[in-house]
């Protein structure tokens, strides 16, 4: 008897976890057909994968990365392909490139992977790379690969590979994004939130900004140069930040006053018409046209908050990956008219 009743509040016990679970599941679909229902003309929410950290173009189709690994996407239909024979199990993509050569490059938790004629490899000490997790990922104009990892930076090229450290002259230890300028010199900015910063490589000669003198704040979360020239850097963790713009050789700080929705600058992208893109961490998107600017956020048709990465194809729609998925947008005249921006 004392059995039977153990056993009937188990059963209880898991039938009402079911319950919950089910309900859950539930409201969380009532919740996506809302949304969905709701968006603007011309938008589109775009899931798998949840959370996004890396787009590429790639032709007729695009690469996606985030947390959950590596998707292959067909741009016109937004379907799933199949990824490439042996693709290796991945988690945490950040950074995915396709370099001169037509090889692929993946930075992931599991360190740098490259797909060239049809087989994957790592990245391993014989190639100069340190253990851990790969951060970014970058093609110079040489044709060298720069690799940014948790302790350094490599540059590869198939004759020569070289390690940057804090002691070798680069200054940081994270490298998690990485830029060359007009002028061919290469710059390193670090998300770390204790000892970020962002430094330059010009010729042999190494300079470091820090918010000291030029930063709104010292963990560097992405770079841009703009067809005007100017170096944006933007900053912050938690909810301190900003951009620092570089511009004729000067610096001066961008912060909400200037139109930023919130102070940590998690992305940046300039469009084909000129137009400057500036993703948060938790306030949505910023777009710059002049002086006009317009903010869109989840209640404006935003898949998430945190826009992470951003890529325009050659039709003129736009993808913003987020922590909630992607956002596939046709047309802004449905949401950023009324403001000024010029469409």
């Amino acid at each position: 008897m004392f059995q039977n009743r153990r056993l009937r509040l188990l059963l209880q016990f898991v039938a009402g976890i079911v319950a919950v679970y089910a309900m859950s599941l539930l409201l969380s679909q009532a919740k996506e057909a809302y949304v969905t229902s709701t968006l603007p003309d011309g938008w589109a929410i775009l899931r798998p994968p949840h959370e996004v950290s890396a787009l590429m173009l790639d032709g007729e189709n695009l690469w996606e990365g985030g947390r959950d690994g590596l998707f292959l996407i067909d741009r016109e239909s937004s379907q799933l392909l199949s990824l490439p024979s042996g693709t290796p199990q991945l988690s945490y993509v950040v950074d995915i490139l396709r370099d001169r050569e037509e090889r692929l490059w993946v930075a992931a938790s599991q360190g740098a992977f490259c797909l060239s004629g049809g087989s994957w490899r790592v990245l391993g000490t014989v190639e100069g790379a340190p253990p851990g997790a790969a951060k970014s990922l970058f093609e110079d104009s040489s044709g060298a690969i720069w690799i940014g990892f948790e302790t350094g930076v490599l540059k590869y090229s198939d004759s020569n590979q070289q390690f940057f450290d804090r002691d070798s002259g680069l200054g940081l230890d994270s490298v998690d994004v990485i830029l060359e300028d007009r002028e061919g010199s290469l710059w390193f900015g670090s998300a770390s939130p204790t000892q970020g910063g962002l430094s330059r490589l010009a010729g042999q000669s190494w300079t470091s900004f820090t918010s000291k003198e030029h930063l709104p704040h010292n963990t560097v979360n992405d770079l841009l140069q703009d067809r005007q020239g100017r170096i944006w850097v933007g900053t912050g963790f938690s909810r301190r930040g900003g951009i620092g713009l570089l511009s004729q050789g000067s610096w001066r700080q961008l912060g909400m006053e200037e139109g930023l929705p919130g102070e940590k600058v998690r992305s940046f992208f300039e469009d084909s018409r000129g137009r400057l893109w500036v993703g948060s961490e938790y306030d949505g998107i910023v777009i710059f046209d002049d002086d006009r600017h317009q903010v869109l956020t989840p209640e404006d048709g935003l898949a998430g908050w945190e826009v992470k990465v951003m890529v325009e194809d050659p039709d003129g729609v736009f993808r913003m990956g987020t922590e909630e998925g992607i956002s596939r947008v046709e047309s802004l005249r449905t949401v950023a008219s009324f403001s000024g921006v010029k469409q």
